[in-house]
């Protein structure tokens, strides 16, 4: 049977209490669904018509097997009859579909069984699984013969999408469909940005920005395979790390923007690969734990370690890591305010390549729409007066990033949040948060963004993410954050 290659085991030791996540990597893969304990399909001799019956219409036969091209049945499917059998396709089904199952997930009876009427047709390419009303049907290649229903309405526009592309591997076709609202998508994803074949496609399009939980139209398309799939977490979504897969896809009209540097390098792990990335000044005052002085572990946070190295001030920059082989040990050290954790065997690792920098300058801002396209939240460096909330010219290139993302997602809608640093005391910066963030809206209305897509509140010093000791740090926590609603 077909299905995603043995997960690899974890090298070096693994803590589970340091990282239960890690363990995702000893679960075996899902396998691709296929037909089971079915020969291979050949071609088959005609067969012959059913002789007419008069009276009443009988109950359904368990499949369409015994029916001739272009003959047509009229049948009944009893109640709750049209669950629990296989079914492959969407609408035509492989003629050994089970009828009253393909019934059901077609929507020609409802639970309670009825009539229906189906009709014999030639062979299809391929045959694309779902889930519809229930009854999850499969994905099959080439099959000589198949069936569908009379009297089913026929959507117009694009379809349902697929449960997963993997009946579409090995081509480049482009596939637009609809992917419905929901509040946890259903399946596994592996990758980021690029997905293997077998992820589910809803799940994957929240998770890529291409969609919100209210669902919508999504368009594909089929690419080769990768040799690796980096996992991430955007948008309420765990994408899984994967090596080598045979087939993947992606989704069309979803900018990526300029790069981020990944949360951990354990996606590259065994690779003497080099990664050009970009920490924001968020990114590094809220990396997490680092393991070693560089090397670091593979999975120490990318940003946090970059601040420790000395590579970037606190406020962010421009990166290049490098792939490293594991190594034995890793010492612990306390580096530009950084303190890392020592920490033994490791089986990958990277360092930083390029000069020191750790001057710091104003806050790097992260791609607007990158970032909330995948994590649904970005902080928004503008500049205001002192002490004031008139907006400085020098806010306006990122203002206009938030402007156009809207304008690409019609169904984005913000909470704009102030932040202050700590100088003036809460009777004082709560308030100044407030009118910071408001005014932020008010630019944003005022240049064609819809109000009732826009909230606005302050909280003053009371969330920092830096350092209020520092001008840095205080320039960190001068912020409006930008929140997707659902």
């Amino acid at each position: 049977m077909r299905g995603k290659l043995p997960r690899p085991v974890c090298s070096g030791v693994v803590d589970a209490m340091r990282f239960p996540l890690l363990m995702l990597c000893l679960l075996p893969g899902l396998a691709l669904a296929q037909k089971v304990d079915k020969p291979a399909d050949t071609p088959q001799p005609p067969a012959a018509a059913a002789p007419p019956v008069a009276g009443p219409p009988q109950a359904c036969p368990a499949d369409a097997t015994g029916l001739a091209a272009g003959a047509a049945l009229a049948c009944v499917c009893p109640q709750t009859g049209g669950a629990g059998q296989a079914v492959w396709g969407s609408g035509p089904y492989t003629s050994d579909s089970s009828i009253c199952t393909a019934a059901l997930h077609a929507g020609a009876v409802s639970r309670r069984g009825g009539t229906v009427t189906l009709r014999m047709l030639p062979g299809q390419q391929r045959y694309v699984g779902s889930t519809r009303n229930g009854v999850q049907s499969i994905n099959y290649g080439a099959y000589h013969a198949s069936f569908q229903f009379d009297g089913v309405q026929t959507a117009t526009g694009p379809q349902p999408c697929p449960d997963d592309m993997t009946a579409y591997a090995g081509s480049d076709e482009k596939l637009t469909c609809t992917c419905p609202a929901v509040s946890n998508p259903r399946g596994s994803v592996w990758g980021t940005d690029t997905y293997t074949a077998d992820s589910a496609v809803c799940a994957a399009a929240l998770h890529a920005g291409a969609v919100s939980r209210r669902g919508g139209e999504v368009t594909l398309r089929m690419l080769p395979g990768r040799p690796r799939y980096p996992g991430t977490t955007r948008n309420g979504v765990q994408s899984i790390d994967y090596p080598d897969y045979g087939a993947s896809y992606a989704f069309q009209n979803v900018s990526a923007g300029p790069q981020i540097c990944p949360d951990t390098m354990l996606s590259y792990a065994n690779t003497d690969e080099t990664l050009t990335c970009v920490c924001s000044g968020e990114a590094v005052a809220r990396g997490t734990a680092i393991w070693g002085s560089g090397p670091y572990t593979g999975d120490s946070h990318v940003c946090r370690a970059a601040r420790h190295a000395g590579v970037v001030p606190v406020t962010g920059g421009s990166v290049t890591v490098r792939m490293l082989p594991g190594q034995p040990r890793y010492a612990a050290s306390t580096r530009n305010g950084v303190t890392s954790t020592a920490y033994g065997d490791y089986g990958s690792s990277y360092r930083f390549d390029g000069a020191q920098n750790v001057a710091a300058a104003a806050p790097v801002q992260a791609p607007v729409a990158d970032s909330l396209r995948r994590t649904g939240r970005v902080s928004l460096y503008v500049t205001f007066r002192t002490n004031s909330a008139d907006l400085d010219i020098g806010a306006a290139p990122v203002l206009q990033q938030v402007r156009d993302a809207m304008q690409e997602d019609p169904s984005l809608r913000l909470r704009l949040i102030g932040h202050t640093d700590n100088q003036g005391g809460p009777s004082v910066n709560v308030p100044l948060s407030q009118r910071r963030a408001q005014s932020v809206r008010d630019w944003l209305v005022q240049n064609g963004i819809g109000a009732d897509r826009l909230l606005a509140e302050g909280r003053g010093q009371n969330e920092p993410i830096a350092d209020n000791a520092s001008e840095p740090g205080r320039a960190l926590n001068r912020r409006v954050e930008a929140v997707r609603v659902e």
